[in-house]
């Protein structure tokens, strides 16, 4: 399972509160119940799906997520602050586009 589905699935706050409680480099996992059917159509039972989730990619999902927080209180702001600076070539606006990427793929 891909980070940003990891966090689609759990939310931000639950995603964010496992983070930092987790060994560092220590991969997340997600489960999925698929429900087994019978011929008719009823549910027999059920197969557990375990998705590893990299934990690198987690925390930079988060860090993206809480700089835009933190500076912008909103991705709407973010890019409405991008597009008005003109400073595209600046650090600073590269990281902060990256960062409305990275949060807009988990919405």
């Amino acid at each position: 399972m891909k980070a940003n589905e990891f966090i689609k699935k759990h939310g931000w706050k639950a995603v964010i509160e496992a983070l930092k409680t987790a060994p560092e480099n220590h991969d997340f996992e997600s489960t999925d119940l698929e429900p087994i059917l019978a011929k008719d159509g009823s549910i027999v039972g059920f197969d557990c799906k375990v998705h590893t989730v990299d934990f690198s990619e987690v925390k930079r999902l988060v860090e993206s997520y809480e700089l835009i927080e933190k500076d912008f209180e909103s991705v709407e702001i973010a890019e409405y602050e991008h597009m008005i600076s003109g400073c595209y070539s600046n650090p600073y606006w590269i990281r902060i586009k990256q960062a409305i990427a990275d949060v807009e793929s988990c919405q």
